[in-house]
């Protein structure tokens, strides 16, 4: 995995809110997030499709090949966020079995969640 940067957590503010531990084991949470681009050149775009702003939301790749800087940025619904993966085998990247892009982010509650997507 290639190395990425950690950030400061947000905190949640004080409000009684069920969190995701103390939710009823097994339950799905879906994930606010449509593949709308996926290209055989490196490049993968996301869309937010929930309905409030999610923190912290960054990349991080797993496997073979190289993936620019992810600075943790708040997504709003409706954006997109952009990926490319970079080096000269990001075409090779796209179709190594080995390879997953994993995205991170943080719900209005403060609970981490993460979304691996395979290339």
């Amino acid at each position: 995995m290639n190395p990425f940067r950690l950030t400061t957590r947000l905190q949640a503010p004080a409000r009684s809110v069920r969190r995701m531990d103390e939710r009823e084991p097994g339950v799905a949470i879906a994930v606010p997030w449509r593949i709308v681009t996926r290209s055989a050149s490196g490049v993968i775009e996301v869309e937010h499709q929930g309905a409030s702003p999610l923190h912290s939301v960054r990349f991080a790749l797993a496997g073979s090949g190289m993936l620019g800087l992810s600075l943790p940025r708040t997504v709003y619904p409706g954006e997109r966020v952009r990926v490319v993966l970079r080096g000269g085998h990001a075409e090779q990247t796209m179709r190594a079995a080995d390879t997953m892009l994993m995205m991170r982010w943080f719900q209005p509650d403060g609970t981490e969640m993460l979304w691996p997507i395979a290339v």
